[in-house]
């Protein structure tokens, strides 16, 4: 469990029974959620993770987790924190089915898991990324009573360097997340998916105080795609970066040294170098910064510092 300062980073994720807002937000216009019919196929296309730890030991921060079906209705993406040191996963269904499902890929980095069930259900399509302040509704297994529904909005987009993961690209939402719905879905208002419930932020507890996080449906694409090819998703910069320390000017990741041949140098980087933004996005931390370049959109169009002049670098095919 990782910390900051006094409060507590808490794996996460999802919510109330019943559509809610958090106190203190004001309810998005109840036309701009998901219709009836578009929740209910989301809650369809989401199912409770059990995963099966060695010596039946069961995972302490989150006995159970959640998926959602994506692709063929066959895959389903879930948080890779749920599976911890498992070797083997059951799903469970509304109905009170549980069936064993194969555990597919893994990649710890982005806290994303695919798992291959022996059933089809009804997949969630990808939908792009949500605005600032636009209603979403967070669909999880929370507490491990089934599949909870809770709406809110997007309060921020390429959260990066919160302090989970390696590679983070989060969609932050109000919408309230709790303990079991780790895996589920974010979805926006026309029901697509666009995020993978994974972590919150809470002083104390396992509670949800309003800061929940989710993958950006766009980084999940690309660890999808990855795993397809049975490739690992990651993108390599060919550089050693590091963060500037606090100061008068614009924040951003220092180039230390370049790997020769690699798609920095190739674009003309030096070392010496501040990446300052990635595709209009600040790069302040390591983590955030990998998590939109390793995006499935991303354009790798960086806003460099080099003595007192900026310029734009574009990076081109970085794979």
């Amino acid at each position: 469990m990782n910390s900051c300062r006094a409060t507590r980073l808490i794996r996460a994720v999802s919510g109330m029974v019943a559509i809610a807002v958090v106190a203190g937000h004001a309810a998005p216009a109840a036309a701009q959620l998901p219709t009836a019919a578009q929740l209910e196929r989301a809650r369809a296309s989401v199912v409770a993770v059990l995963p099966d730890w060695p010596d039946g030991r069961a995972n302490a921060e989150e006995p159970e987790g959640s998926a959602v079906a994506i692709g063929d209705g066959t895959m389903l993406l879930t948080a890779d924190h749920v599976l911890g040191a498992a070797r083997s996963v059951r799903l469970r269904f509304p109905d009170g089915r549980v069936v064993a499902a194969e555990i597919a890929f893994r990649d710890a980095p982005t806290d994303l898991a695919l798992l291959r069930a022996p059933v089809t259900l009804e997949p969630l399509a990808f939908g792009t990324e949500p605005s600032l302040g636009a209603p979403v509704c967070a669909l999880g297994n929370a507490f491990g009573l089934g599949i909870s529904l809770s709406c809110g909005v997007v309060s921020a987009t390429a959260r990066g360097g919160v302090g989970f993961n390696a590679v983070e690209d989060f969609i932050q939402t109000d919408a309230a997340v709790n303990p079991g719905a780790s895996g589920g879905a974010l979805v926006d208002g026309e029901g697509r998916l666009v995020g993978v419930l994974s972590a919150i932020f809470t002083k104390s507890g396992d509670g949800d105080i309003g800061v929940n996080f989710a993958v950006s449906a766009s980084l999940a694409q690309r660890v999808v795609e990855a795993a397809a090819i049975s490739k690992s998703p990651r993108r390599s910069l060919g550089a050693r970066l590091r963060q500037t320390p606090p100061g008068p000017q614009k924040g951003g990741l220092e180039v230390v040294s370049l790997e020769a041949g690699g798609a920095a140098q190739r674009a003309g980087l030096l070392p010496g170098d501040v990446i300052l933004s990635i595709d209009g996005v600040p790069a302040v931390k390591l983590a955030g910064f990998r998590g939109r370049l390793e995006r499935d959109d991303a354009k790798g169009v960086l806003t460099v510092r080099r003595a007192e002049s900026e310029l734009q670098v574009e990076l081109g095919k970085t794979d």
